[in-house]
């Protein structure tokens, strides 16, 4: 499932990730924001909370690869993660930063506050 944060503004994103992601969700909502976003600013930075979070079907692994292949225009992500959060994980996030030459850093939840400090400075 996927949320928008309340925090998003202008040309920053914040969602909240739980649980198992679907096609639909990039479909009715991640997606259709993002480029919503991009066609006011050609570069945006993107909070993404996950929690709980159990992985992608089938779908949501599709969509989210397609999804990171055509986001150059993320110059700056922020990754609040928990304690389900693995270590195969933090490399595909780096991964996609590699690929898409974003600037990523990974918070813990009680570093909230600084993850939303940092996707806003600069």
């Amino acid at each position: 499932m996927i949320e928008k944060l309340p925090g998003s503004s202008g040309n920053i994103l914040g969602f909240r990730l739980w649980g198992k992601l679907t096609e639909a969700d990039y479909r009715d909502l991640l997606t259709p924001e993002i480029e919503k976003t991009l066609t006011d600013h050609p570069k945006i930075r993107v909070l993404i909370t996950l929690e709980r979070f159990e992985g992608w079907t089938v779908g949501g692994a599709w969509e989210d690869l397609t999804f990171a292949l055509k986001l150059p225009s993320v110059e700056r992500m922020a990754l609040v993660v928990d304690d389900t959060w693995d270590e195969w994980m933090t490399w595909l996030a780096k991964a996609f930063a590699t690929v898409t030459k974003t600037e990523i850093r990974f918070f813990r939840q009680d570093r909230n506050q600084e993850a939303w400090d940092w996707i806003r400075a600069g």
